[in-house]
């Protein structure tokens, strides 16, 4: 070997020992560092991760956790705290690289407010790693605060110690207690605060402790000249009880529990949890994908039970003491279950939604938060059709349905104890949507900050309910859900775009399509302006605008927006030429046919009066304010809230979701050719192919032709023909007074209507299930009590060739105003 060979191998030998080195030392050691353009692949991963440039991140070999920099307007997500900032809050904590952050935001003594800075006070090289957050007394009006987080090696907490400083010359007042958020179920043991994940089968859980051992107090004073201290500790951890045991032993004796449920076949319960009371508040612990259970206790006796659906309770006591490990292990019975193999006409898996009610003396069962997919409430939502789910013994109804384009399967079943039922099912799609596509163009999920659904089960309801174009709407956050629509292998099957929900505290817009800066506050988004017409502006303008940029104005009320600015009761004009500069609004409803300004509803034991804002809208266009319909889910759960009921059809010449052209679909849209429904499939055309939306010149009337399809599981029996709002009688048909034009089977019906006009008017078609509901396709969610109905946007006809020339009437009220709608 010459002498040049030999260094090379010496040097490289040098740099490999030196980089192993290095990596140990990270991952046995401890480190903070700021988020910069190279480096935004080490933020903290998870369901509620929020991570941007210019944030801190804190990590061992434990756990990783990100607070939030000194950005303007840094706030995790929308709800964080709605109208206030809140930098130098930790936004983000997690065991290291799991990938599963469940913390929206825990805020030290409510922080809330601009900051001086937020910092790196030590790196880490010396054995520990903080990030401070300071606001001045100057900046504070006489109150200094400064929240440090603390990290040392083989944590799995930090430390977050919080200081105020009174520098005024007046006693101040403070709640020094943290402010955190959000989860499915929260204890207090003592002076431990414990929080579970929104999903419990997330597997993430919370606790923060004074480390004093002391509760905190909701409110101190501060006199002038002194201090108030506090010093927490966060743990995280797979479980509220292990979360706590890591919080308890921090501030006094505990004793390590540890063991493992797996049945008499040596499989794992992964879905069990272990129960522990303690003073007063039952924890529960979750086995990991192996069953295994770990967990830390008071010292004492301790009663522990197993729970998990489909199995009988087990019950087992347990001592814990300092320095004497206990075991605890569970060997129950195989659970009873039920395994779906759901498909579709082609033999090919199918997403669906399956319902289990109970049958025969058997409780409909509960499987889970209203925000999961995979069992929430007494459904299940599936992207494959191919699942398992636990379920108590007894006897069941099935119900099967992919939206309201497929036929309901249904199958009663007998589960029995310790045992597994199949399920075999095939979908068969029979209602013909060819050359139209079923769009949602507003939902939500937890990036929103106004609900907790996880991205990715929002995108397995949109699979389950058959919505094939789906732009990207989350709250004041522009956002993508493509990547995980790829991750799912759902690109085939739902087309998104990058848009936004632009809200503030008052009208909201949809906008899309956007461009996004993942690493900037809310994806670069906008501001929001209390003057619709502002914000409707400002997004068909942004980021350079185009003829292909779709906004829409959400769930207005149109009383206000339209014709009450001031909301005095008094007819002003509302914010003059809004509907002008929005391509359409959400004025659907159930209500098309109540011609009165407002309606009642049941809102748990108390009647509840809304304004009717599909009657609104039909007196605005009777006025010629002229404005589209879109019907959206707007959807923020998956049960009770989720998609599927209302939605839009538009034309497109694909019918391939993963084809679909956005471009086309918003083209349509601002062209008028939508029809809204909750379900039924209503096909409109003038006699010679003229589509809804048009505006057509035609001396005493037109010939509509009319179909109506449904799926098995509801059923149409009116047909009737608005004119200018109206609802002629001669243009009003069911099926007990005109049976020969309803069918039984997928088309209701099938006819040309000839509508006599002699002055100009806009049509609209509706068909209705006056006899029927959605309960089968629903179940117990409050969509089962909608009739199903669905209705076109109109056809202006001018009878006369001298333009279209609106009819003035007010459909027998006066303007709607917002007073009605506060009646």
């Amino acid at each position: 070997m010459n002498r040049q060979a030999w260094l090379r191998l010496v040097a490289g030998s040098v740099f490999a020992i030196l980089l192993v080195t290095a990596v140990t030392a990270q991952r046995g050691g401890v480190e903070a560092f700021e988020i910069g353009a190279t480096n935004t692949n080490e933020m903290p991963l998870g369901k509620e991760a929020d991570g941007i440039l210019g944030d801190f991140v804190l990590r061992n070999d434990k756990v990783e956790a990100l607070i939030g920099g000194n950005q303007p307007d840094r706030r995790a997500n929308m709800m964080t705290e709605y109208d206030t900032p809140t930098p130098g809050t930790l936004y983000d904590l997690d065991l290291r690289g799991a990938a599963n952050d469940q913390l929206t935001a825990l805020r030290p003594g409510d922080q809330r407010g601009a900051l001086n800075w937020v910092r790196i006070a030590s790196d880490g090289r010396d054995g520990i790693a903080v990030v401070e957050a300071v606001r001045t007394a100057a900046k504070g009006n006489g109150l200094a605060v400064r929240h440090e987080y603390r990290l040392q090696p083989g944590w799995q907490h930090i430390v977050v110690r919080s200081e105020w400083k009174n520098e005024s010359r007046e006693p101040v007042e403070i709640a020094p207690a943290p402010v955190w958020k959000e989860f499915s179920k929260r204890w207090q043991v003592g002076a431990a605060h414990v929080g579970d994940a929104i999903d419990p089968f997330d597997k993430r859980a919370y606790a923060w402790i004074p480390l004093n051992g002391q509760p905190l107090p909701a409110k101190t004073t501060i006199a002038p000249g002194q201090s108030f201290t506090t010093e927490i500790a966060v743990t995280v951890a797979g479980s509220p009880l292990a979360a706590y045991g890591m919080a308890a032993a921090l501030t006094g004796e505990t004793g390590e529990v540890s063991g493992a449920v797996r049945d008499s076949g040596g499989q794992p319960a992964v879905h069990a949890s272990v129960l522990v009371d303690i003073a007063g508040q039952t924890l529960p612990a979750y086995p990991d994908a192996e069953g295994r259970v770990a967990f830390r206790l008071p010292a004492g006796s301790h009663q522990a039970r197993l729970s998990d659906l489909g199995r009988p309770d087990a019950s087992a006591t347990v001592q814990a003491a300092a320095r004497r490990p206990a075991r605890l292990d569970f060997n129950p019975p195989p659970a009873s279950a039920v395994r779906f193999n759901v498909r579709d006409e082609a033999g090919q898996p199918s997403a669906c939604k399956v319902q289990f009610l109970g049958r025969n003396g058997t409780a409909t069962p509960y499987l889970g938060t209203d925000y999961r997919a995979a069992g929430c409430d007494h459904q299940y939502h599936s992207s494959t059709g191919q699942f398992r789910q636990q379920l108590p013994p007894g006897d069941y109804l099935v119900r099967i349905t992919r939206g309201p384009e497929y036929d309901l399967v249904e199958q009663e079943i007998t589960v029995k104890a310790a045992e597994e039922t199949a399920v075999n099912a095939t979908l068969r799609r029979t209602v013909d949507t060819r050359g139209w596509v079923s769009t949602d163009f507003h939902a939500h999920s937890t990036p929103s900050g106004d609900n907790y659904c996880n991205t990715r089960d929002r995108l397995i309801n949109f699979a389950a309910e058959h919505v094939e174009f789906a732009p990207t709407t989350e709250h004041n956050r522009i956002f993508d859900w493509q990547p995980e629509l790829d991750r799912l292998g759902l690109s085939r099957q739902i087309r998104t775009i990058i848009g936004i929900e632009l809200t503030g505290r008052g009208q909201h817009f949809n906008a899309f399509p956007l461009k996004r800066d993942p690493y900037a506050q809310d994806g670069g988004s906008p501001k929001w302006s209390s003057d619709p017409r502002i914000t409707a502006h400002i997004l068909r303008d942004a980021f350079d605008g185009g003829s292909n940029r779709w906004v829409q104005a959400n769930h207005p009320v149109v009383g206000e927006i339209f014709n009450d600015r001031n909301r005095d009761g008094i007819e002003d004009g509302g914010y003059v030429g809004f509907e002008s500069l929005v391509d359409a609004a959400e004025v659907w409803s159930t209500e098309i046919l109540n011609l009165n300004p407002s309606y009642e509803r049941m809102r748990g034991n108390e009647p509840q009066v809304l304004e009717n804002r599909t009657f609104g809208w039909l007196q605005l266009l009777n006025q010629g304010r002229h404005m589209w319909c879109v019907a959206v889910s707007d959807a923020h759960r998956i049960f009770g809230n989720g998609v599927g009921s209302w939605r839009t059809y538009v034309p497109s010449r694909v019918d391939v979701p993963g084809d679909i052209d956005p471009d086309e679909i918003i083209r349509h849209s601002k062209a008028g050719r939508m029809m809204v429904t909750n379900g039924p499939f209503l096909e409109v055309t003038l006699d010679d192919g003229t589509p809804i939306g048009s505006t057509v010149i035609a001396a005493g009337g037109v010939t509509l032709k009319v179909r109506v399809q449904t799926p098995n599981w509801m059923d149409v029996d009116r047909v009737q023909v608005l004119v200018n709002g109206r609802q002629p009688a001669e243009y009003n048909f069911t099926r007990d007074r005109h049976a020969r034009m309803f069918r039984d089977g997928v088309v209701n019906f099938d006819e040309k209507i000839e509508v006599k006009l002699q002055r100009d008017a806009h049509l609209i078609v509706v068909a209705v299930g006056e006899k029927s509901t959605l309960e089968k396709g629903w179940g117990r969610s409050w969509e089962s009590g909608m009739r199903p109905m669905a209705y076109t946007n109109p056809i202006y006809v001018d009878t006369d060739g001298k333009g279209f020339r609106p009819s003035g009437d007010t459909l027998g009220h006066p303007i709607l105003v917002a007073r009605a709608a506060r009646n």
